[in-house]
């Protein structure tokens, strides 16, 4: 969504486009790359050839849901527009031409809390290492629905100018206005109407002329303010902290095995400078980066000694692997070795910019354990001790 004065719309912009089809064009290259020099390998060698087969049928998928997602998305466009008497969305079918229309209108609306959102912004060109968040305000309406039930509309915005007139329209229909420090982007949709109504931590809110006080800032390294208490008790009640944790375990057996399978079938597949042909380095990087995204992806926050213990655990694999295949199976080549052995330097060199998919994943699903809800387990413990 994006627009401004009270006016938005998803409809995909020009430039978005653009980035698609330079992504289309790098993969459906990528692809035809891959799939000349497989026809080529499965002459010499099926196994090998089959992986490379395989590895060439994910990008071209992964090609055509680049080209079809967007054109999906522009079948139906949705425009949003905030007037005096409420918020109209308007979907409009493109291929149908239907259009259908819905208002939130403020005079079914009960009250209003105000909470921080925090969104994380990437910066690969900055020397800081700290995670930098672009500063948001959401406004938690809680209105009445036409059958008689409570629901909770929000509108989220980063600019002042979007969210006073809002402010200005509640203020205007008599509705209570409230404020918390808490962010509740990780409260349940199951909990998420009783905490807003009077769980979470609040104090009245009274329209000034200025929002500053709500703490809009354009960047700020300040972290999140979670309200975890709601989703931990249910957690805990669902004992999800044991059963939903990656184990660490497993990965790394799935790693190992996938390392003598590699040494296997690639160990000799080396160009004559004695470097590794460029499909077995695809085949070699796409296998692990899915190890490292997994590992990462359940762990409880990403920290240095995370990617220490990787680095550290997967040299020591490959050590072992190649002793296990060396002397118990095959001799593998010396210039193999070698080969690899580069490669092994710069995956673990490179496995922090690998990262970025387990940051992107976790904010799809995030991890069940976290660190975050460490203080509320606290909590509710003592209560428990407390109570007995």
């Amino acid at each position: 969504m994006y627009g401004k004065n009270g006016k938005y719309t998803d409809k995909i912009s020009w430039y978005h486009w653009i980035i698609t089809i330079v992504f289309v064009l790098f993969f459906a290259g990528l692809t035809v790359l891959i799939t000349k020099e497989t026809l080529l390998v499965l002459e010499d060698d099926i196994v090998v050839g089959t992986l490379m087969l395989l590895v060439s049928l994910i990008l071209t998928g992964l090609t055509i849901l680049l080209i079809a997602a967007p054109i999906k998305h522009s079948k139906n466009v949705t425009n949003w527009e905030l007037s005096y008497n409420g918020y109209v969305t308007t979907k409009t079918n493109k291929e149908t031409n239907k259009v259908h229309h819905s208002e939130f209108v403020f005079s079914s609306a009960i009250k209003c809390l105000i909470s921080p959102l925090s969104i994380s912004i990437y910066q690969t060109n900055s020397l800081d290492t700290k995670t930098r968040y672009h500063k948001y305000v959401t406004l938690n309406i809680v209105y009445r629905k036409e059958d008689g039930e409570l629901d909770v509309f929000r509108f989220a915005h980063h600019s002042e100018e979007e969210i006073y007139p809002w402010l200005i329209n509640l203020q205007n229909h008599y509705v209570p206005i409230e404020i918390t420090d808490f962010e509740l982007t990780e409260v349940p949709a199951i909990d998420f109407l009783n905490v807003v109504v009077n769980e979470v931590d609040r104090r009245p809110y009274i329209l000034k002329d200025s929002l500053k006080d709500l703490g809009l800032k354009l960047v700020t390294n300040e972290k999140p303010n979670l309200y975890t208490l709601a989703i931990t008790k249910r957690l805990m009640q669902a004992n999800l902290f044991v059963e939903k944790k990656l184990g660490n375990k497993l990965i790394f057996s799935g790693q190992f095995f996938m390392m003598v399978l590699f040494l296997l079938l690639f160990h000799n597949q080396y160009n004559s400078d004695e470097t590794l042909t460029w499909p077995t380095k695809v085949t070699f990087y796409f296998i692990f980066t899915i190890f490292l995204t997994l590992y990462l992806y359940g762990v409880p926050q990403l920290k240095k000694r995370f990617y220490f213990k990787f680095a550290g655990v997967f040299i020591l694999q490959w050590i072992l692997a190649m002793m296990v295949v060396n002397y118990g199976v095959l001799n593998i080549p010396e210039k193999f070795e070698v080969g690899l052995l580069v490669h092994i330097i710069m995956f673990t060199l490179a496995s922090p910019l690998i990262s970025i998919l387990a940051y992107m994943i976790r904010d799809i699903k995030p991890a069940i354990y976290h660190e975050k809800y460490r203080k509320d387990i606290e909590k509710l413990n003592q209560s428990s001790t407390t109570a007995s």
